[in-house]
């Protein structure tokens, strides 16, 4: 949805020619123009709600290629050390295949965690609507982690991080094992 909204806008401001492959040439009006009259969001919250919606993409994003990295990992240690002995000779095909299993039992033991967490926050909420609801008049327009917990924001942080670094160190460990077989 974001992204055709941003073709839209691109093909009011762009004049493309369709009939070959060429890049986009002239602007048809200055990009000024353009904002003011025919802006890609009608309002903060619209904007806002893009930017949510993007979030959401990149770290659901992150948690699909960790796992394939992950899983990639594997296979490339499997296939080049050919049997569990050689594989556990190597130092660095050992690191490797460790910090790939730890990205892999992290990966489901946030989410087991994660999702305890926001079920509690349902509960909080569904216990005491008319308390929800002043929590959400007190919290409006602050930068605090409502409707959400810190908790739950520290644990979304740490795992994205370990999500996107072990398996990448794993690859890393595999190549050095790879020169050093």
């Amino acid at each position: 949805m974001v992204m055709a909204a941003r073709l839209l806008l691109l093909e009011g401001v762009v004049d493309t020619d369709t009939h070959t492959t060429a890049t986009p040439v002239a602007p048809r009006a200055p990009l000024a123009s353009v904002v003011t009259s025919r802006a890609l969001y009608q309002s903060a919250n619209e904007a806002l709600k893009a930017v949510q919606d993007d979030y959401l993409y990149w770290t659901e994003k992150l948690t699909d290629t960790s796992l394939q990295l992950s899983y990639a990992v594997i296979a490339a240690n499997w296939a080049v050390f050919g049997s569990v002995d050689k594989l556990l000779s190597n130092f660095w095909s050992r690191l490797s295949m460790g910090l790939v299993v730890s990205a892999l039992l992290l990966s489901v033991f946030s989410a087991k965690w994660m999702g305890e967490l926001h079920r509690k926050q349902v509960n909080h909420a569904e216990s005491d609507l008319g308390r929800w609801g002043a929590e959400f008049k007190e919290n409006a327009g602050k930068r605090v982690p409502w409707p959400f917990t810190s908790r739950i924001e520290r644990l979304g942080r740490v795992t994205r991080e370990l999500k996107a670094w072990l398996p990448l160190l794993a690859g890393m460990a595999f190549l050095i094992a790879l020169l050093y077989r």
